[in-house]
């Protein structure tokens, strides 16, 4: 069965809108990516790090308090200003109002680790991505990333929200299906390390009940690569 979405809106726009309550809504991707997706990067520490998409810096923090300093990069200055708020009792973060795939970073690169949740989905063109995460990090860098599971885009559920009245706003966004994501980080260059699903569970119909729907489902898919060196095939 697949979703019917209301028209997309932009993302800068949609991303302001979402702002004042994205912390605070009921979303079981978010929820997912905020329980499973830390683990995976907890090893970085004393790192240079890019976060790309860093919203209200919810993974922002957890990366600094790691002892990494951080560069967040995102297009709406709505969750920016929260991030900001949230950040501002610590020195080592800069925080960047752009489009990644344009902006300028040589001023902080190179990087030792790239980390990217919810993104990909926003994202039309892979290839542009991978490009650009690859011209940022430095060698044997690694390159963190979440997204809503191929299984779920293909049913047409991706990035949406309600507002507090009740009116629904669905993002611009990009089902990547048939190993698309794989396939563009191995053409740019990089060295496919890990990938793991996250079903939903118990855990997870604790925090919504209606969300007993999804045990079982998988909910989202993170994968982890490095740089491959100049001389692997």
């Amino acid at each position: 069965m697949v979703n019917h979405r209301p028209d997309p809106i932009g993302n800068r726009k949609g991303y302001d809108l979402w702002s004042s309550s994205y912390d605070v809504y009921p979303n079981p991707t978010v929820a997912m990516d905020e329980r499973h997706f830390p683990s995976q990067w907890k090893h970085l520490a004393g790192c240079r790090v890019l976060e790309v998409g860093c919203g209200t810096g919810r993974h922002t923090v957890k990366l600094v308090a790691q002892g990494n300093k951080v560069t967040g990069i995102d297009l709406s200055p709505g969750m920016l200003a929260i991030a900001k708020e949230k950040l501002k009792s610590y020195a080592d973060v800069r925080l960047i109002e752009a489009d990644f795939l344009l902006a300028d970073l040589s001023r902080d690169q190179p990087f030792d680790a790239l980390v990217a949740a919810l993104v990909l989905e926003h994202i039309k063109q892979l290839p542009a991505f991978f490009k650009a995460a690859h011209r940022v990090l430095g060698p044997g860098g690694e390159l963190h990333v979440s997204e809503i599971h191929p299984v779920r885009a293909a049913r047409g559920i991706l990035a949406h929200f309600k507002m507090p009245d009740g009116s629904e706003f669905a993002l611009e966004s990009v089902p990547h299906l048939g190993g698309a994501i794989e396939q563009a980080a191995s053409a740019a260059g990089f060295e496919l390390v890990g990938m793991r699903d996250a079903l939903g569970d118990r855990d997870l119909a604790a925090i919504n009940p209606k969300w007993e729907k999804y045990l079982g489902v998988p909910m989202i898919r993170m994968f982890r690569w490095k740089l491959r060196q100049p001389n692997s095939n």
